[in-house]
């Protein structure tokens, strides 16, 4: 695949992947690739926990449904997720930006035909929080732990604070390589026919984090950046939308 076809086929998938082990070949080549980002003074701060053994990934599955329940009871979570929410394929490729909401949630038999009749509720999200204490993040909780825990991979991508670059910007280059490092790994992870996805939901809080770190040993000097999970895919990239470039491009002054 060229390398303009992986950047804008790239997608995240938030299904079910093929059973298959992810081959050593391919894994190798995943972190080859992501070794080869630019990074300051070449510090190379990136470092990555692979998970293929069912204690870690029940783990964080567990770890993920916990955090998604206590989102739902969370109106300020509910309320600022609204507001990238996209009720129909119309209104997301008009926006440009944003998220499809059935991509996210299996809509209730009464919103499937016509989801914008859920656009006052989205217009208050955070009143919804009385839902989620009524029990209504349990559902989508257990569907998105079990991808977790049934996922070929999962990779936990750490940075390692020792190796800061001088300067009073060392934080912000250093993170600046671990997001190219990301990106290289995506990237590849395409070309291969490898689909990718963020868990965020346990990242979420520094108390969820530190329960990570305490659980998989990481040192104190690492800080977890992001979750990956990983596997084959049968089907086809899906579809996503981007902002026109007139809207994103200024020209010698703002």
């Amino acid at each position: 695949m060229e390398l303009f076809d992986a950047i804008t086929q790239r997608r995240t998938h938030r299904g079910e992947f093929r059973a298959d082990t992810i081959s050593q070949e391919h894994l190798d080549r995943l972190i080859e690739a992501a070794q080869w980002a630019p990074s300051p003074f070449n510090t190379q701060p990136w470092e990555f926990l692979i998970i293929r053994e069912p204690a870690g990934k029940n783990a964080l599955a567990e770890l993920t449904a916990e955090c998604v329940v206590g989102q739902f009871k969370d109106s300020t979570f509910l309320d600022d997720n609204s507001r990238w929410m996209r009720l129909t394929e119309a209104e997301w490729e008009e926006r440009g930006d944003g998220v499809l909401l059935t991509d996210h949630v299996d809509l209730p038999p009464m919103f499937r035909k016509d989801p914008t009749k859920l656009k006052p509720l989205l217009k208050h999200a955070k009143h919804l929080s009385i839902l989620g204490h009524l029990g209504a993040g349990k559902l989508p909780a257990k569907e998105i732990s079990e991808l977790v825990r049934t996922s070929p991979l999962l990779i936990l991508i750490l940075m390692d604070n020792t190796r800061r670059p001088p300067g009073d910007g060392g934080e912000r280059w250093m993170w600046l390589g671990m997001g190219a490092a990301i990106q290289n790994l995506l990237l590849t992870a395409t070309g291969l026919g490898i689909g990718t996805q963020f868990v965020s939901a346990p990242l979420e809080r520094q108390d969820d984090r530190d329960r990570i770190q305490d659980g998989f040993n990481i040192p104190d000097s690492h800080e977890i950046i992001t979750l990956l999970r990983l596997g084959y895919l049968d089907a086809s990239h899906g579809k996503s939308v981007r902002l026109p470039s007139t809207t994103v491009i200024r020209r010698e002054s703002y």
